[in-house]
């Protein structure tokens, strides 16, 4: 069977000569390609998390409780995770415009779909399309910044691409749930399909693949090094690349199962506030990241240190929860801002991609970085389902004059154990991470 061949979307091979560099460098057509490609990923991290606004209509519509619901809203996650480790090779070989045309599409298609769905079987196929559309949208991003930019513009391109993903997550929640309040949720997923529609028409005019990659196109991947499954043996042959892999799965959960989706129901009955402003709360740990995501590559090279930084940030992650999970009587105006610090403390986080990246060869980054994101989201696929299914266990079958299940506080509590544990377990898994920093400055001397 012919091999795939993988190209490093981060190899520095891949950007072309000093006078190539000169060129492109702080060209406004890069820019513009790369904003459009932001503009999907922005879009598809609002799908991602909008269900965290309409879980009583979800339930109530579908006759469910937390535990088919947090499967249901999982289903995103089962083809995104799925995705990840092709993903490097999909983008190498058809290019960032092709991509993100066809994937915008995918999740015009999924929303279509959870929009019109009657039964929770095609609800759940979806959020699976949707899932399948977005799981390319980071890595092709990063193709942009590899491509048009000049080689040391990439780790900041990388943390503000980041940084658009949380900042989805902000659209997902208050105006989704203003949208979703006023208009219902069904006709909110078309007013996402419409949206994406757009996208799709704005990513096939505007976005253009780089000379570079349509000659290797042409030329075969005659520059490429390892196929697809050599590649991958290498990444999973070295214990290294699971514990930063398994890191990254702990420490997303602020966000997989926090602020995607339990963290707006736990607030609404913390506080006795309806989802708006609950979602306005919950959008306070995306901000944080947002900001973290910046703050935290900074700090590492500060520190001259990546698993230093991944160490502080797990611990006071772990710490700032348990005060949001389990001190009482804490008041909603400091509430805001505890949420917003615990954003911005794991934030940290991101150097999980930096880590492997430099534990790995150059010209299978690709493949690392789909190998990493791939155990990183894992975590909406494991809690977000085992969190419903604990609020299941605890609950003590009060229900709503709707019909939908209400569940008390000692219930969310319950559940949010797992997320303090797992968070626990990322400060352990950490201190067996070797330091990849070294890596950084044997590349500058």
């Amino acid at each position: 069977m012919r091999s795939i061949e993988v190209e490093s979307i981060v190899s520095y091979e891949t950007i072309g000569t000093e006078d190539q560099l000169s060129n492109r460098r702080g060209s406004l057509k890069a820019w513009t390609i790369l904003s459009c490609a932001w503009a999907f990923y922005l879009y598809e991290y609002i799908l991602r998390v909008s269900p965290s606004v309409m879980i009583s209509d979800l339930m109530l519509d579908y006759g469910v409780t937390s535990t088919a619901l947090g499967v249901l809203v999982s289903f995103y996650y089962f083809s995104y995770v799925a995705l990840q480790v092709p993903c490097g090779v999909i983008v190498d070989r058809f290019g960032p415009r092709k991509v993100i045309t066809l994937s915008a599409v995918l999740c015009v298609i999924g929303s279509i779909y959870f929009a019109q769905s009657d039964t929770l079987l095609t609800a759940q196929i979806g959020r699976f399309l949707m899932g399948a559309g977005s799981a390319c949208a980071y890595l092709s991003c990063a193709k942009i910044g590899a491509e048009w930019f000049d080689s040391s513009k990439f780790a900041g391109i990388a943390g503000m691409t980041m940084m658009m993903g949380t900042l989805g997550g902000t659209f997902g929640g208050r105006p989704c749930a203003m949208l979703v309040n006023t208009i219902g949720w069904r006709s909110s997923m078309l007013v996402g399909a419409v949206v994406g529609s757009c996208i799709a028409i704005a990513a096939w005019m505007i976005i253009r693949d780089h000379p570079n990659t349509l000659k290797r196109n042409q030329k075969g991947a005659e520059h490429a090094n390892a196929s697809l499954l050599e590649g991958l043996k290498i990444v999973a042959a070295n214990p290294q690349n699971w514990l930063i892999g398994l890191y990254g799965c702990m420490m997303y959960l602020p966000l997989s199962a926090f602020a995607e989706l339990w963290g707006v129901p736990f607030l609404m009955q913390l506080y006795n506030i309806n989802n708006e402003l609950a979602s306005t709360a919950s959008i306070m740990v995306f901000l944080g990241m947002a900001l973290g995501t910046l703050i935290g590559p900074w700090l590492s090279n500060k520190c001259k240190s990546r698993v230093k930084i991944m160490s502080w940030s797990a611990l006071g992650t772990f710490l700032t929860f348990l005060v949001v999970f389990y001190i009482p009587n804490i008041p909603l105006t400091l509430m805001f801002p505890l949420l917003f610090l615990g954003g911005m403390i794991s934030g940290g986080q991101i150097l999980y991609f930096a880590a492997a990246k430099e534990i790995n060869p150059d010209y299978i980054s690709g493949t690392t970085i789909g190998f990493t994101n791939c155990l990183v989201m894992v975590s909406g696929v494991i809690f977000q389902p085992l969190l419903g299914m604990l609020l299941d266990l605890a609950w003590d079958g009060k229900m709503s004059a709707e019909g939908a299940p209400i569940y008390d506080l000692t219930t969310y509590k319950v559940a949010f154990s797992a997320v303090s544990v797992a968070l626990l377990v990322s400060w352990v898994i950490v201190q067996y991470v070797r330091e990849t920093y070294n890596h950084v400055e044997a590349d500058t001397n």
